[in-house]
């Protein structure tokens, strides 16, 4: 392997129409210094998507992991909701996990304590210290803005707020109404493979009729024209893909959809690092979160509009659909472990794209956008 893995040069042959273009270098999802680029270039400029405003209990907290070190959310009695480190002041232990109700977190080191605000409240000990005032003393606050319920964190004051960011795709995305939506059900999955095979695998339909071949079999999407730091292909059925194929969906579609939304279910990339499947009777969230360059911490959240989920029996009529999303996401990520492995020998050499991969192309030379910066006369952050 040449020396200068960001030489542009390395990277001509994804840069050409993805017809005649070929894939990115194995060492894109393997070598560790390419990795610490994107923890760089991409992954502290852009806004990450940490959780839902519901999944935080009103007077608690929500900690969530992040590349950039580990966040709380905390929401006051009142709902105000902030976005801070989870790192106590003075030694910087973690102060929480998981999520809970609380009138303080006390940090579990030298019992510091702060109130969901993110003031310190109280710090034994420190009488004697000189010039010490609580009041200089909170946690961190992060930047973070929150869209249709779901929070965005973002560590570069540089980076265009929220809106701008994402483009036409909150626009895209309104009339499925997430803001009335709750987050029922969440799980965590430790994949042996790089974050980037998770999210190309979920912006292709050319592997379901292989690898949910007993399952959800072979799907077709249609590519979407979008703006801003996402991308989007559509899965065309009227009827919701939010349970296996053959089964009636138990639960009706969001009213008001718009036309574009009744024809299908949008997967989306959320660059870079999360997807929404916006399904026309619910929707699920997954967030890849690098562990390095082999290993992702998968987190997936799955969620109702919170009027469905007040209907009698609605635990036994989500059974399905949460049947098949454990159904879909566990192989996809044996797939994704499997496909790491090749990676990994010193004899893959790139390969081709499909007419079928045109998002997965697209996502490659967003990524190359941001890690080779000037080099590569691309669009950055």
């Amino acid at each position: 392997m040449d020396a200068d893995i960001f030489d542009p040069a390395h990277y001509a042959a994804c840069r050409l129409p993805v017809l005649e273009a070929q894939t990115l270098p194995a060492w894109c999802y393997t070598d560790p210094a390419f990795f610490a680029a994107e923890k760089e270039r991409v992954f502290a400029r852009a806004w990450q998507f940490v959780g839902r405003i519901d999944e935080v209990p009103q007077g608690g907290w929500l900690a969530v992991e992040t590349v950039g070190g580990p966040v709380l959310l905390l929401r006051g009695k009142d709902g105000t909701l902030g976005a801070f480190a989870n790192s106590c002041r003075h030694r910087g232990a973690r102060l929480a996990e998981g999520s809970g109700s609380c009138l303080r977190l006390v940090c579990p080191y030298h019992a510091w304590s702060y109130r969901l605000d993110g003031s310190l409240g109280g710090a034994p000990g420190m009488d004697e210290t000189a010039g010490f005032d609580t009041a200089d003393w909170g946690l961190t606050p992060l930047r973070f803005e929150a869209w249709a319920g779901f929070v965005f964190v973002c560590y570069d004051a540089a980076t265009a707020p929220l809106a701008t960011y994402f483009g036409d795709m909150t626009e895209r995305l309104a009339s499925h109404r997430f803001e009335d939506f709750v987050c029922v059900r969440r799980r965590d999955y430790r994949v042996r493979a790089n974050w980037k095979l998770i999210a190309e695998n979920a912006m292709e339909t050319y592997h379901t009729g292989t690898v949910h071949s007993a399952s959800l079999g072979q799907q077709a999407a249609r590519e979407l024209e979008t703006t801003g730091h996402w991308d989007a292909i559509q899965v065309l059925d009227e009827a919701s893909i939010g349970v296996l194929p053959g089964q009636q969906a138990p639960f009706p579609p969001v009213p008001g959809l718009s036309e574009e939304a009744r024809a299908g279910t949008y997967f989306t990339t959320l660059h870079p690092n999360t997807q929404f499947a916006c399904v026309q009777d619910c929707m699920w969230w997954l967030n890849f979160h690098p562990l390095g360059p082999d290993r992702t911490l998968l987190r997936v959240g799955q969620c109702f509009p919170r009027t469905t989920t007040q209907q009698p029996g609605f635990d036994a009529h989500a059974a399905p659909y949460f049947h098949r999303w454990d159904t879909g996401i566990d192989e996809d990520n044996t797939i994704c472990e499997a496909q790491q492995a090749g990676l990994a020998s010193s004899l893959r050499r790139p390969g081709r794209f499909s007419s079928r991969e045109r998002a997965v192309h697209r996502l490659n030379n967003w990524l190359l956008d941001q890690v080779l910066g000037d080099a590569g006369a691309q669009r950055p952050l």
